[in-house]
């Protein structure tokens, strides 16, 4: 019998996050595959996410390395001593685990991991780009760059628009394509009427309801959207804003609702573990963030049926409904606010719902590891005659 191709996934953390769905989904769907042994390395601790909960439920296979720290505290000094102990810890995994492939997520980490790689020999590699690649500048640009062109590391971009990018910034020339899907049969049969959505979370029908959904950081620009409601609730008195997600940001974005005088018509729900109804219960969501490598958010609430304004940063391939409108450059909380009450817009969507099911991109997945691993034989086998 042939033996399983060992596919070795490395991130930071499970917390919630665009990523971790990606990564959860290749759990769920290459679980007991008769080709592909999937095994998860998780550099930090289990958090309380969705995501390690299912883990731990379902018993996927995956291991934690609880975040190893350089026993140096002085706090501006043992950040140099951190790298040292991460690349030494995933050395040693790589090395104990022998994979036939490694599947790395947030290109980040492969300036802790491509050390233990190349070290350990590991045949076939690949990075999603789980970000704009214009996000990593100066040294940890230099070093992703030249994972992709020295180190044989195959970048596996979520959208063509991404391609392009990645070309002219860490100057790729080999690359694959798979977009981040989503289960769309599992979000439509948990999707229901506006009014059932409403109740869940005890909203009256006669609101304007618009919602955010993502980790609170810098990027998505959660401030933005807090002023922009400012200017809608200015129009429409009988509106809300509701934000699902957590971060760092939050005490912050709580602090600028009571500033612009609508902390009474915002709510922060925190992490939901099942996002459906809310994209159900709203008008619109708004998605303002500076960049998104692909907007899961975006994808999900559409396929619930549900409007979308997306910020200039989400690649064009989101727009999946007609009414959904993709906002320029630099626009402005007025913009925001004209575009998030125009529920009469309309043009023609870039791509399909359909287009992002998950189980299809993790079909194309398992093609890719199957078809550079069977290229990496075929040269063995030349090499060793």
């Amino acid at each position: 019998m042939q033996k399983k191709i060992k596919v070795m996934h490395m991130i930071w953390s499970m917390g919630d996050g665009g990523a971790q769905q990606v990564v959860i989904n290749y759990l769920r769907d290459f679980n007991n595959d008769p080709d592909i042994e999937i095994k998860l390395y998780v550099y930090t601790k289990p958090t309380t996410s969705k995501y390690d909960q299912e883990i731990k439920r379902e018993g996927y296979n995956v291991v934690y390395l609880n975040n190893p720290i350089t026993k140096l505290q002085i706090p501006y000094i043992k950040r140099f001593f951190q790298r040292p102990v991460s690349k030494k810890v995933w050395d040693q995994v790589i090395k104990d685990y022998n994979p036939d492939v490694v599947h790395v997520h947030i290109s980040a980490l492969l300036g802790v991991t491509m050390p233990g790689i190349i070290k350990n020999k590991v045949p076939v590699r690949f990075d999603t780009l789980h970000s704009s690649p214009y996000r990593y500048t100066g040294k940890i640009k230099k070093i992703i760059s030249n994972a992709f062109q020295c180190q044989n590391v195959i970048p596996i971009c979520v959208t063509e628009a991404q391609v392009e990018e990645a070309k002219e910034w860490y100057g790729i020339t080999k690359y694959e394509v798979v977009r981040n899907g989503i289960d769309i049969e599992q979000i439509r049969r948990k999707c229901c009427s506006k009014h059932e959505g409403r109740e869940v979370f005890g909203l009256e029908d006669n609101l304007f309801v618009i919602i955010g959904v993502g980790r609170l950081n810098s990027i998505k620009k959660f401030d933005l959207l807090l002023e922009a409601f400012a200017k809608v609730h200015q129009v429409q008195s009988e509106s809300i804003l509701i934000i699902a997600g957590d971060g760092e940001e939050k005490d912050r974005l709580i602090h600028l609702a009571k500033k612009l005088g609508v902390e009474k018509s915002v709510r922060f729900l925190g992490n939901i573990a099942d996002v459906t109804k809310l994209y159900c219960a709203a008008d619109v969501l708004a998605v303002t963030s500076d960049t998104e490598s692909s907007s899961l958010v975006a994808i999900e609430a559409q396929a619930c049926g549900t409007r979308c304004v997306l910020s200039a940063g989400v690649p064009k391939e989101s727009v999946l409904l007609q009414q959904t409108q993709k906002l320029g450059k630099n626009a402005t909380s007025e913009t925001w606010c004209n575009a998030l009450l125009n529920d009469s817009y309309k043009n023609t969507a870039v791509a399909s719902i359909e287009d992002y099911e998950v189980h299809n991109m993790s079909k194309k997945m398992k093609e890719i590891y199957l078809k550079y691993y069977s290229a990496y034989e075929e040269k063995r086998d030349v090499d060793t005659k």
